[in-house]
């Protein structure tokens, strides 16, 4: 363990960056031997069941190319998805549930941000923050994820903090959702399961798009995707993809601005090897302010009715909210046998934050709920991380049952800064401030001593290990999973609150943890001849938990799951659709929850159960005509607490009980009088929730989108390629709220979205 009082950082990222190039020197050692494997005359002991006598099995493809995404061809229906067993495998023969979210999908719904991406997935529920601080954070069948614990990038864990990390959809392919307890694999993941963003990556046949978008609340947009073979290079593609956008957002003083870019390089220097490289830079502004609102008020109408709804809880010339991030990395892969292939990811990042915010002070709201009570503070953070994953996944066949394995090791590297100021010490309730809801006056006088009352310093290194073998025998598939995680960790944290009852001045403590465990999983299924497979699967999980903590400086202790899911998927032979039906029942321990007391920090419940049933389907039912569905029922409940017993019984935050999508989306034929015209429209509805508590009761609520396009060539042939859209987010703007930090507090949800889009391909 590490010493105490050692300088964290730097020995950190010395160890760090020495076991990425000692990886990466095996790597590049052991593709020398590979290729020199690789040359062997056919039919040596690389070739499956060779002179062995076996009854020959034919094995699924296995190739580099295979392993790469494509641009827009899946339609709306994804049959195979490389996340849900580490290799690029069938859907239908996953004993899990597994969601594809494709480009195509993407671009007819409009998508902006990862919350619409996945609003038609059943169980998975965007708690929608509008004007709020930091990225995305989702309720996956019923547990709430933290700090991006459950969103993935190609693989890699794509943050360890929701403050200082946000996400782009435009960069990505696709985006795949795992459900259930998926840690065997990836080695971090809330139990609910993970969203993958399969990044956009170069491809060998040319493809250009640049667009120009407007809408309301004066957003201006424009993007671009470059991509195709480098002239005089054939060996190598590139792929650039950008986007800038000025709006203001739905709250007052706050906009809604970022920048972004990813340029990417590939080389392919034979039909076996594909080694791709990736950057980034984004920067999201945002006007940082908490904007957590009273039921009452809201939800409930107080003695003068309810809030505006672009009423600002902050302070206009105080507040700001600004991430930054940057990364790069790469993707290798590199067939080295015949139905052997290497896959090597790494990523290295760093992000920037700073909220100059208010925030809102649970318990000391005015009765009569005509104002809220709120204190002013400073946060900055910072993160760094290096992660990778090297994997072989490899075909062979013993007797007559088929074998697909995939054995590796990963490891996860992150180092966070944390700070902290505020202007009078611990906000107590006579240090905070009164903001009148209905008649806001923004005169906070806000004078911030030198001091920085809170800081922290949190380090986790995590290394995996992990086997998988997928074996097929007269339609039988057998599925084993097992990996041993090794986790370090260490925080720590400095207190200076003059002004506590018994003030603390320069008081730090140190938590340091190690954890060792075991997951691992089991799957059934049965293939029939008309393209069902019913399957059963047993999971389980391990996540420790490191962007949060107690009060008194203490991390988190790690959270476990286990699983049971049973289920029917259905593809029909000759048909583009593909149907998912399953029942789970999961069972978690150490849910994280923020703390009601003390801002900015989490406490924990004892265990949890989470049952239900969901139905998806994606399909292209006929010639133009696609459509998307899906139904979840939900039951969580708190089932051991042994800091708050009264909470036992309770229904987990934001859990609703049913919820319900459906989009159509339709190309009219081009010898029709609407021909050149493409159509669709969605409702997603979202059952009553409620807070952990269960005294907060939100109400449900069902929203309509839309969307219409125009072939511009069917004006001129001359403007082939041009594009004219429209798309709409809650088209009636329906108002509707999440359940918020505290209780007692919501956030109003998106409010309507219009924009139109000029786009060229070509």
């Amino acid at each position: 363990m590490r010493n105490a009082g050692s300088n964290l950082r730097g020995p950190w990222l010395v160890r760090s960056g020495l076991m990425a190039a000692a990886l990466s020197a095996t790597l590049l050692a052991g593709l020398v031997s590979a290729r020199a494997q690789a040359a062997k005359p056919a039919g040596t002991s690389n070739t499956p069941g060779a002179g062995s006598g076996t009854t020959a099995v034919t094995l699924d493809e296995l190739s580099v190319e295979s392993q790469q995404p494509t641009f827009g061809t899946a339609g709306f229906v994804a049959t195979r998805s490389t996340a849900g067993m580490k290799g690029n495998d069938s859907i239908l023969e996953t004993p899990a549930t597994v969601s594809v979210i494709t480009r195509e999908e993407l671009d007819i719904r409009g998508v902006q941000d990862l919350n619409t991406a996945v609003a038609y997935t059943p169980n998975i529920q965007g708690v929608d923050y509008p004007g709020g601080q930091g990225g995305p954070t989702f309720t996956l069948r019923g547990f709430n994820a933290n700090n991006f614990d459950n969103v993935y990038e190609d693989g890699l864990r794509y943050g360890f903090n929701s403050f200082d990390q946000n996400v782009e959809p435009y960069a990505y392919e696709r985006i795949d959702v795992i459900k259930g307890p998926i840690s065997v694999l990836y080695g971090a993941g809330q139990p609910g399961g993970i969203v993958n963003l399969v990044s956009k990556r170069p491809t060998f046949t040319p493809f250009n798009e640049v667009f120009l978008q407007g809408g309301n609340r004066n957003r201006i947009q424009a993007g671009f995707d470059l991509t195709g073979p480098v002239e005089g290079a054939p060996q190598f593609a590139y792929r650039l993809t950008g986007l800038i956008r000025s709006a203001d957002s739905q709250v007052r003083y706050t906009p809604d601005d970022r920048t972004f870019i990813a340029p990417a390089v590939t080389w392919r220097p034979d039909a076996d090897t594909a080694l791709t490289v990736l950057a980034k830079y984004a920067e999201f502004r945002g006007g940082g302010s908490e904007q957590s609102l009273p039921i009452v008020g809201s939800i409930i109408p107080s003695a003068r009715g309810f809030y505006q709804r672009d009423v600002f809880v902050g302070q206009p010339n105080f507040n700001t909210g600004l991430l930054e991030n940057k990364e790069i990395g790469y993707i290798l892969d590199h067939s080295f046998a015949p139905g052997w292939l290497l896959h090597s990811a790494f990523r290295a990042y760093e992000t920037t934050s700073k909220f100059d915010a208010v925030g809102a002070s649970p318990g000391f709201t005015p009765s009569n709920f005509l104002a809220v009570s709120v204190f002013p503070y400073l946060r900055d953070q910072s993160s760094q991380g290096l992660l990778a994953d090297n994997h072989v996944e490899g075909q062979f066949a013993t007797l007559d049952v088929q074998h697909n394995v995939v054995f590796g090791v990963d490891f996860q590297n992150y180092y966070r800064r944390d700070a902290r100021t505020y202007p009078n010490g611990y906000p107590t309730a006579a240090a905070n401030r009164l903001i009148d809801l209905y008649n806001p006056v923004y005169n906070l006088a806000i004078a911030f001593p030198q001091r920085t009352n809170f800081s922290a310093r949190a380090l986790q290194q995590q290394t995996g290990l992990y086997f998988q073998d997928q074996m097929k025998w007269n339609g039988f598939i057998l599925t084993g999973s097992v990996r041993n995680d090794w986790v370090d960790q260490e925080i720590r944290s400095t207190f200076n609150f003059p002004n506590l009852p018994v003030p603390t001045l320069n008081r730090t403590t140190v938590d340091q943890q190690r954890f060792s465990a075991l997951s691992y999983r089991v799957g059934l299924g049965y293939e029939f001849a008309f393209g069902v497979v019913p399957y059963a699967s047993y999971s389980t999980s391990f996540n420790p938990q490191i962007a949060g903590q107690r009060a008194d400086g203490s991390a988190l202790s790690p959270r476990e799951a286990t699983q049971v899911e049973g289920g029917v998927k259905w593809q029909p032979p000759g048909s583009n659709a593909l149907y998912t039906a399953s029942y789970f029942e999961i069972t978690q321990t150490n849910i994280p929850l923020a703390d009601p007391l003390n801002p900015g920090f989490f406490i924990q419940t004892g265990e949890a159960v989470s049952k239900g049933f969901e139905l998806e389907g994606k399909a292209n039912l006929f010639e133009g005509f696609n459509l998307v569905f899906g139904f979840a029922h939900l039951d969580t409940r708190v089932t051991r607490n042994q800091s708050n017993p009264a909470l036992v019984g309770n229904r987990l935050a934001n859990a609703p009980d049913n919820t319900v999508s459906l989009f159509a989306d339709y190309t009219f034929p081009i010898g029709s009088p609407f021909g050149g015209f493409r159509a669709g429209a969605g409702v997603r509805y979202v059952g009553a929730r409620t807070d952990a508590t269960n005294v907060d009761r939100i109400p449900g609520y069902a929203l309509v989108d839309a969307s219409l396009s125009f072939d511009l060539a069917r004006l001129d042939p001359a403007w082939k390629g041009a594009s004219l859209s429209v798309n709409a987010t809650n088209l009636f703007d329906q108002r509707y709220f999440t359940s918020g930090f505290y209780s007692g507090y919501v956030f109003e949800g998106f409010r309507r979205s219009v924009f139109g889009t000029l786009s060229y391909r070509w």
